[in-house]
């Protein structure tokens, strides 16, 4: 059975299954991206989805005192929780939001992206009934083919139209690479190209913007010369990089904020010819020591892990056998030479075991393995 030296154990107490946030190695990282971002830049955190599983307030404060000057979020809900929690920072929903909800995002002070002239209209109209306004920030497809108005000239009238509406502030504008992540440069530098001519277009209709942003973290990474006004971190703060993303511009000491665990409630033996789970997808072929683990898909830990995805133990990879459960799951730890006990803990992922093994396994991003940890799951933050 392989064996890898691992010191990643838990450092908390905890009930079935915890995921350990790592607050110290969060102030790395945001410190390391300032030290790599041009001077001139601002740094927005995104923490959409629960800032990708890992807690959006308690990671938030973080990076707000550590080098950030605003949080990317994507839903108007996100905006509200962060507001009424004491976060006073400029908030920015990359997204859109339905326009019954364009009062709360006025009352909030939450920046909105804007793509079309209808919802700026209806905006403005909303922020002057409520005497107040908006920061918007114009958003262009440069690429990506999503949301944005089409980086080619067509949209500049409209654009125009709308920087004048009563109640909206100009205050960004912005677009999102598709590939920066990749090798292909060409398509990204086509696409930056495709925004500066935009912005410059804009600007010789005298319309400037405060901040002008495109990188990501692949483009901040790679792509310091594109930094502009402003960039936009996501998973790089967490420790991770980019599934592919080829080697960036300067070295960075990233570090895995997030580590699973779950314990051990069951420790038993079962005879030659005895089916483990749902299914009976496994039949033991010998006497086999059974661990029966606190997690399963419940938790996030996918059902196509049954049958063979290893879990770690003491720095020893564990097979699942049979199904992974609602609740549970169960490993063969019949070649372990060392003892195990009720209550122990064993690691999913974390530091030195990485959330891109199990995003390999299952053919996906480590962004979706960190965003499906459940909200059942204890999170303890560890400073």
């Amino acid at each position: 059975m392989e064996s890898n030296v691992f010191t990643d154990e838990p450092k908390s107490i905890f009930d079935r299954s915890c995921v350990e946030i790592d607050l110290e190695a969060l102030k790395n990282n945001i410190r390391e991206i300032r030290r790599v971002t041009s001077p001139g830049a601002d740094i927005m955190a995104v923490v959409k989805a629960d800032a990708y599983g890992h807690g959006a307030f308690e990671t938030a404060k973080v990076l707000l005192e550590n080098g950030a000057s605003g949080l990317c979020i994507a839903t108007i809900d996100e905006a509200i929780h962060l507001r009424r929690s004491g976060i006073t920072a400029r908030l920015l929903i990359l997204g859109g939001i339905d326009v019954a909800r364009y009062a709360d995002a006025v009352r909030y002070r939450v920046d909105l992206a804007i793509y079309d002239k209808e919802s700026a209209r209806m905006l403005s109209d909303e922020a002057v009934k409520l005497g107040g306004s908006c920061d918007i920030h114009i958003k262009l497809d440069t690429g990506m083919g999503r949301i944005g108005f089409p980086a080619d000239g067509s949209s500049v009238d409209e654009i125009e139209e709308i920087v004048g509406l009563p109640g909206i502030n100009p205050y960004g504008i912005f677009s999102h690479f598709a590939m920066a992540d990749t090798e292909d440069d060409e398509y990204t530098r086509l696409q930056f190209d495709r925004f500066m001519s935009s912005v410059e277009e804009l600007r010789k209709r005298g319309i400037e913007f405060t901040k002008r942003h495109i990188c990501n973290s692949a483009g901040i990474m790679r792509f310091p010369q594109m930094h502009l006004d402003m960039v936009r971190a996501g998973l790089i703060l967490y420790g991770l990089t980019p599934p592919g993303c080829p080697k960036p511009a300067v070295d960075m000491n990233l570090i895995p904020v997030m580590s699973w665990y779950a314990k051990i409630v069951h420790v038993k033996e079962i005879p030659a010819g005895t089916s483990v789970s749902y299914g009976r997808k496994f039949i033991s072929s010998r006497t086999t020591k059974v661990l029966t683990v606190s997690v399963g898909y419940a938790d996030g830990l996918s059902r196509r892990f049954s049958n063979g995805f290893e879990l770690v133990y003491k720095g020893h990879r564990l097979p699942i056998i049979g199904n992974v459960c609602m609740d549970m799951c169960m490993l063969d730890a019949t070649d372990l030479d060392i003892e195990v006990n009720k209550g122990d803990s064993v690691l999913i992922f974390g530091k030195e075991r990485l959330a891109d093994e199990l995003a390999d396994y299952l053919g996906t991003i480590n962004y979706e393995i960190t965003c499906d940890v459940g909200k059942r799951v204890q999170r303890i933050f560890v400073d």
